[in-house]
């Protein structure tokens, strides 16, 4: 696959070229007459039996380009999720195999919170790598670009790297899971939060004035443990995610 980029003044054409021969196929066909919802609008040709598929894009940068110098948050990484899970729906109403989506960070552009993907429409398996293994791929992306001083943001790619690892998976139930433990771990704070304050207000009624306690949050065991790991590697005792997975795993998170 050899890919190239062509800028104008009011879009950027990305071209991608393959040496296999064009074909008007059902895939083709079913983008050139439908604008489905999260693709970035494709054109298929084809000259001595090699093939050209340009994709346009009016607005934007490719999250490549965006994260080089940046680094992602935890909010940043679900908004995209939630974009390639709605276009992944999408695909399946035009009975289109979400394998055909192009997942690499140079082929996904964002503008104004919207993201765009290209869609290649072969037959071929040279050409087509499975959603799963290709997601797993991106989720490597993110390890690279992550803000480490964002805990929630490592804990969700740890889950989605982790997870992801499997021949078959299901990713809105990953998210689904991750909300979920963030929601109890919020409101195990929550009511921990309750319980020392009422016990200040009994201590102060009494004329107990409470002894000065030492800063320090008062988090759940787990995701203190998570806290406690991440803030480790931080300081630049490990420098590989590898070794950051199985501090995490040995912790039982």
């Amino acid at each position: 696959m050899k890919i190239t980029y062509e800028n104008g003044w009011e879009y950027t054409d990305i071209h991608v070229d393959l040496p296999v021969p064009y074909e008007d196929n059902y895939q083709m066909r079913m983008l050139r007459v439908n604008e489905i919802p999260g693709l970035a609008a494709v054109k298929g040709s084809g000259l001595n039996g090699s093939s050209r598929y340009t994709y346009r894009i009016s607005n934007g940068i490719s999250i490549g380009r965006k994260y080089e110098t940046g680094e992602m948050k935890k909010e940043d990484i679900q908004s995209l999720l939630e974009a390639l899970l709605k276009t992944a729906e999408a695909l399946a109403a035009y009975m289109l195999s979400p394998d055909g989506l192009i997942l690499t960070p140079e082929m996904i552009y964002t503008h104004g919170g919207k993201y765009q993907f290209c869609y290649l429409p072969v037959s071929e398996e040279l050409y087509r790598v499975p959603i799963c293994r290709s997601f797993h791929t991106l989720t490597e992306y993110f390890v690279g670009r992550l803000d480490y001083h964002d805990t929630e943001g490592i804990f969700l790619v740890y889950k989605l790297h982790k997870e992801t690892m499997k021949d078959s998976y299901e990713l809105r139930q990953i998210l689904a899971e991750c909300r979920q433990e963030e929601k109890e771990y919020r409101r195990e704070v929550m009511i921990r939060e309750k319980k020392n304050y009422k016990k200040k207000q009994e201590k102060t009624e009494d004329g107990v004035q409470p002894a000065k306690q030492p800063e320090r949050p008062d988090v759940p065991e787990k995701k203190g443990f998570v806290k406690r790991t991440v803030s480790r590697f931080r300081t630049g005792r490990w420098g590989e995610w590898k070794d950051l997975i199985t501090e995490m795993d040995e912790g039982g998170v």
